[in-house]
């Protein structure tokens, strides 16, 4: 169980370092080459996208939970039956969001053409491949959903991870200022259909499973089962599109689309703090959910505790991180495009909305396992209307700023709700939880954000050499005093089995 974790997690992270890494090359050469206008607007389509794939209707993490149910039962009809069953209507949805795009393209494409500064061509062409994408997309997601289910993570991410290297090539080697928007939808909607290919050949491998897209095995039942358990996380996903996607569409309908980039070349960063969380912890609910399909309510505990204090100790240095280094970090990076102090007030407050729900990385992951994820419909839909109406008028008050601002609040309100009943379901108070995964990290992280802050007032981070430097030094200091005094011996013990034998052996 453990080498399966592991090699799953390990596969995640790496995807996620050759993700940012393309975007560290490839955003200021967006950004220079498409204009700030056509990069915002581009967001903003996105964050359209992000809005209409809430009409999968939870499908996707259903499609993981019940691939990995069945495949502990052994249930391999069921297996197929899932498969066909969410391959149909995945398919029928991407259909019809593709076409909501086709006619957009083709009816009303000046929408996005700003005061006639450029010809529709481009828009219309932009908006035609965006709806070819998504017809990919949704059946794509069943793929990958069930890799997941089946814990096997590594065959999509290794896919993954060539799709993005392909698209960074060829937009470094043949984007233009003309060709930026529409080059770039190519291309996405090129990758999409390989991965969909690549994707349905894999599971028909016996190695894997011998999964076949049988459409005969369509089952209304199944698919009725599927929404109602899907529901739940149709609600929790939909309010969470609505907090982390609306901030960009406000700023661009209220301000203008040219001051997008203020806010999410930010958000940028700060969102990698919250993907590392969310990739370290995605292999884990297909786990959770094993566990509980052999009545292991135990070993889940121990899992959950002890794997929440490890991602607590790396999210939480890592905010404090981006918060002192971040700002200089972007000044060189964009050349000086943005207010300093504007960047660093945006980040400080990004991280404290995207930081707070991460003390407590695996909830999701684990309810949505046992199936008492419904706190989530309950709560997360009145948090994300108060978001959203909180980040317009502070927007309209304060500008940029203000979506950044109108995201804090409701975190601190809706995270102490999810812990009470992830402690409930485990058997532990919120107190124990707190000392075991939170406490650990507090002295270590003082000491280290002190530190930053010291050397950025007194010495300056005027280069990526300095930046480098203060990193390597702020990660040694963190982890040496989160090793000797936050880490109980038994944990060490786990620690050290992670590494290769030969490595233990010379430690």
């Amino acid at each position: 169980m453990l080498k399966r974790v592991l090699v799953n997690t390990g596969s995640n992270v790496a995807q996620l370092v050759v993700s940012m890494v393309a975007t560290f090359i490839m955003a200021p050469i967006y950004l220079k080459l498409m204009g700030h206008h056509d990069y915002g607007l581009r967001e903003m389509v996105l964050a359209l996208v992000g809005y209409m794939g809430m009409l999968d209707l939870g499908m996707r993490p259903t499609v993981s939970r019940f691939a990995s149910l069945h495949n502990a039962q052994n249930d391999r009809q069921s297996l197929l039956t899932v498969y066909g069953t969410s391959l149909v209507f995945m398919t029928l949805v991407g259909v019809v969001l593709g076409l909501f795009f086709w006619i957009w393209a083709l009816s009303f494409p000046e929408i996005l053409n700003p005061q006639g500064m450029e010809e529709d061509t481009k828009y219309t062409l932009f908006l035609l491949l965006v709806g070819a994408q998504l017809m990919f997309l949704f059946p794509g997601f069943v793929c990958e959903s069930f890799l997941e289910g089946l814990q096997r993570y590594y065959l999509k991410n290794i896919i993954n991870i060539f799709s993005i290297i392909f698209i960074s090539v060829l937009a470094y080697n043949y984007m233009n200022p003309a060709n930026g928007l529409a080059l770039l939808a190519f291309l996405a909607a090129v990758t999409t259909l390989i991965k969909l290919i690549l994707f349905s050949v894999i599971l028909m491998r016996p190695m894997v499973g011998a999964i076949y897209p049988n459409l005969s095995l369509f089952s209304r039942q199944k698919l009725r089962e599927m929404l109602i358990f899907g529901f739940k996380s149709f609600i929790q996903g939909a309010a969470g599109k609505v907090e982390k996607m609306s901030d960009r569409i406000i700023i661009g309908t209220l301000m203008s689309p040219a001051m997008i980039p203020v806010y999410t070349i930010p958000a940028t960063l700060v969102t990698y703090m919250a993907t590392i969380s969310m990739t370290l912890s995605h292999t884990f609910m297909p786990l959770f959910s094993d566990l509980d399909a052999r009545g292991e309510q135990e070993k889940s505990k121990t899992v959950y505790l002890l794997a929440s204090k490890f991602l607590v100790a790396l999210v939480v240095p890592m905010g404090v991180g981006i918060a002192l280094i971040g700002g200089p970090f972007i000044a060189i990076w964009m050349s000086g495009q943005f207010d300093p102090a504007l960047v660093d007030a945006i980040l400080g407050l990004l991280v404290v909305y995207m930081g707070v729900p991460k003390l407590n990385p695996f909830a999701s992951r684990y309810l949505t396992a046992i199936n008492k994820h419904v706190i989530f419909a309950k709560v997360a839909p009145p948090a994300a209307l108060f978001n959203l109406g909180l980040s317009i008028w502070l927007v309209l008050e304060y500008g940029v700023i203000g979506a950044a601002l109108g995201s804090v609040l409701p975190v601190f309100v809706v995270t102490p709700i999810f812990l009470k009943v992830v402690s409930d379901n485990l058997g532990i108070t919120m107190l124990q939880y707190v000392k075991h995964a939170i406490l650990p990290a507090i002295i270590p992280v003082a000491a280290m954000g002190g530190g930053l802050a010291w050397w950025r007032i007194e010495h300056g981070l005027n280069s990526y050499l300095d930046i480098i430097a203060a990193v390597v030094v702020s990660v040694v200091v963190y982890g040496v005093l989160y090793w000797c005094i936050s880490i109980r011996k038994e944990e060490r013990d786990v620690l050290m089995r992670l590494l290769p034998e030969r490595f233990r052996k010379s430690v």
